[in-house]
């Protein structure tokens, strides 16, 4: 049974479209691929609220004069494994045969999921002050990728 999705969950409404944040998805008869829609939804407001709390905590530290710290840098790894869980399941709702409506979304996450190594690679070694800067930015610049991925997901 295909169910209507709210803002929480799984609503008691059967319906003959799935619901996510207001866009109708064709429905698709493998259900675990809709399931997957969902994930992927979900996981993008995740990594949204996820990076621009961790650009926030990270410039609020560089104001203050501290270098990038283990929990930052712990925090950041963690950010790039949710940055990962959603291009895989994009990819996976990709290969099911759901496509987004808008093409420029690839370009989105691909961007998100190369962007973190690259600075990486030029950051480390160097100044851990500037880095913990550099990348804060770039939490915010992903959390701004997540908002642009979710206005071209759906259709």
């Amino acid at each position: 049974m295909i169910t209507r999705f709210g803002w929480w969950g799984l609503g008691p409404e059967p319906a003959r479209h799935w619901l996510i944040r207001g866009s109708t998805f064709r429905r698709k008869d493998d259900s675990t691929l809709s399931v997957l829609l969902v994930i992927h939804d979900r996981l993008s407001i995740s990594l949204l609220l996820f990076m621009a709390a961790l650009g926030v905590w990270g410039l609020f530290a560089f104001l203050r004069g501290a270098t990038l710290s283990g929990s930052l840098a712990g925090a950041f790894v963690i950010g790039q494994g949710l940055i990962v869980a959603q291009v895989l399941a994009g990819v996976v709702l990709l290969v099911g045969g759901n496509a987004p409506a808008d093409q420029t979304h690839y370009l989105y996450g691909a961007t998100a999921i190369l962007v973190l190594p690259f600075v990486w690679s030029y950051l480390r070694d160097r100044d851990q002050r500037t880095a913990l800067l550099y990348y804060s930015v770039l939490a915010l610049f992903i959390a701004g990728l997540a908002v642009r991925g979710i206005t071209t997901g759906g259709s």
